[in-house]
C-alpha cells in the first residue's frame, strides 16, 4: 500500500514538475514575444544580429517554410530559363551561344503557365541566370525588349538542381520547436 502511494506521489510531482518548467517556458516566450505587451515600453530590446535579421530562427517552423519557398522558386526560375532555351533565338549554331527571347514572345507563352513571370524574372536576375535592360518590364511597352539566358542551359540547369538538392537536404533535417 505503502509503495502504490509511494509511485503515486512520484507521478503526481513529476506532472507538476513538468507543469512547472512549460510554465517558465512559456514565461521566456511571452518576455520576447512582441505581441504580448500592451506597451511597447514594457517590451524588453532585442539585440539581433545584423547576419541573423530578417531571418527565421534556425531549425523553427518558419525556418522550413522559408526553405520550401526558396525551393519553389527555384523550380519557377528552371522552368523560365527552359522556356527561354528552348522557344528562344541562338546568335550563332553553336550550342553554348546566348539565348534571346523577347518579352512579348515570352508574356505570351508564360501567361498559361503562371502569373508571376515578372517576379521569377527579376528573381532569376538577381540569382545572374538571366538578364534584361532596365528595373522593370511592362506588358506592351516592353514587348521588343531582350531577355538573354547568361550561361548555356545545362550549366544553368546543374545549377539550380544542386541549389534545390542542398536546400532539400536542409529540409531533411530534424525540426527543433523552440
Amino acid at each position: 500500500m505503502e509503495a502504490e502511494s509511494n509511485t503515486v506521489e512520484k507521478s503526481v510531482l513529476s506532472r507538476i514538475n513538468l507543469f512547472n518548467q512549460h510554465v517558465e517556458e512559456h514565461k521566456k516566450w511571452q518576455r520576447i514575444n512582441p505581441f504580448s505587451h500592451y506597451n511597447v515600453r514594457d517590451m524588453p530590446k532585442q539585440r539581433i544580429h545584423k547576419d541573423q535579421y530578417g531571418t527565421a530562427p534556425a531549425g523553427s517552423l518558419s525556418e522550413k517554410r522559408a526553405i520550401q519557398a526558396q525551393i519553389l522558386s527555384l523550380q519557377e526560375i528552371l522552368q523560365l530559363c527552359g522556356l527561354i532555351n528552348e522557344n528562344g533565338e541562338r546568335q550563332s549554331a553553336d550550342e553554348t551561344a546566348e539565348v534571346i527571347l523577347r518579352f512579348g514572345e515570352l508574356f505570351e507563352m508564360y501567361n498559361h503557365i503562371s502569373d508571376k513571370l515578372l517576379g521569377t524574372l527579376l528573381c532569376a536576375r538577381k540569382h545572374k541566370f538571366i538578364d534584361f535592360e532596365g528595373e522593370t518590364l511592362f506588358q506592351g511597352r516592353d514587348d521588343k525588349q531582350s531577355i538573354r539566358l547568361l550561361h548555356p542551359f545545362e550549366e544553368l540547369k546543374e545549377s539550380i538542381l544542386s541549389k534545390i538538392e542542398s536546400l532539400r537536404c536542409i529540409l531533411a533535417e530534424p525540426v527543433k520547436q523552440p
